[in-house]
């Protein structure tokens, strides 16, 4: 399977509480570029997995409009800001069970928890909008870290691409 682990774009700071901060302008951005680069490498996912929190719902619209879709949509409890890493990487593994593309939109500091508890390397820190591709296969307990991709990291490589077809 490969999961794609997308942190939300940036939002604004003074909300209260906590689950109602909205993405401001520059998240907006984020996501845009996060969602060219997710639609080069799938377009099409068997599930998406996105914590209830208004930024984290905001993202998952903003890379539906770069195009990405999902044959299932899961709201997730377990995928907030504080959840315990260990029960959402089970509450994954068993949404995800028998596919091949699922994508999961989140928030620091579980994103990177998550990653170090579903993989063998160590999970750099997330910027805002990046995304992480690991694979995973269906019995083993850990997977690899394929990438983490920066918003600024997605904007250059799409771009580059871009470039090079057009030559």
């Amino acid at each position: 399977m490969q999961l794609f682990i997308i942190r939300h774009g940036e939002a604004e700071l003074d909300t209260k509480p906590d689950s109602a901060r909205q993405l401001n302008l520059q998240g907006q951005q984020e996501c845009e570029s996060a969602g060219h680069w997710i639609g080069k490498q799938c377009c099409d996912f068997d599930i998406v997995l996105i914590s209830p929190f208004v930024r984290a719902q905001q993202t998952w619209k903003m890379l539906e409009q770069q195009g990405i879709t999902t044959k299932q949509l899961e709201i997730l409890q377990d995928l907030t800001p504080e959840s315990d890493p260990e029960t959402a990487a089970c509450a994954i593994k068993a949404y995800s069970q028998g596919l091949k593309k699922v994508l999961v939109v989140s928030h620091l500091p579980l994103v990177c928890f998550l990653v170090d508890e579903l993989v063998a390397e160590t999970c750099p820190l997330f910027a805002t909008g990046s995304t992480a591709v690991v694979e995973i296969e269906e019995n083993d307990i850990k997977g690899h870290l394929l990438t983490l991709v920066s918003p600024n990291q997605a904007e250059a490589e799409v771009n580059s691409k871009a470039c090079a077809a057009g030559r």
